[in-house]
């Protein structure tokens, strides 16, 4: 009896909490159109057929780790918007020593004008280049 109420407990408590979608790791690097990295900030991951969000610190390099329910774990497999966010506060009352490179221009942190998509592959690795390019026509 005891181990009957221990397996109904078990199998109540499984069903209790949100259902997770399977993530796919997911590495990689964001530069401008000439090849230049993107050195700080953050890219945000909005999968399409899930609805899950998957962020990563992009590093000097431009390189980042996605994440989506820990640091490291990946993203939802799929189509994916996109968007580059960086924000730097240059208030003039103290100096920085850091160079942050070239300004991402805003466009890019916004899932209604960045343009940006990408796709997870159900696999070990996925890795992502995501190039920021200037629509002509701004």
């Amino acid at each position: 009896m005891r181990l009957l109420l221990v397996t109904w407990i078990s199998l109540v408590a499984a069903g209790c909490g949100p259902a997770r979608v399977p993530t796919y790791p997911v590495s990689g690097r964001v530069v401008f159109s000439d090849g230049e990295p993107v050195r700080t900030g953050t890219i945000e991951l909005e999968s399409e057929e899930f609805g899950t969000t998957a962020t990563g610190t992009i590093r000097e390099d431009g390189s980042f780790v996605l994440g989506t329910y820990t640091p490291d774990d990946g993203a939802a497999p799929g189509r994916h918007r996109a968007i580059v966010v960086q924000i730097i506060i240059n208030d003039g009352l103290s100096e920085h020593t850091k160079d942050h490179g070239r300004t991402v221009p805003p466009l890019f942190g916004d899932y209604d004008t960045s343009n940006l998509t990408v796709v997870v592959e159900e696999r070990d690795e996925n890795d992502l280049t995501v190039t920021l390019e200037q629509p002509e026509n701004r």
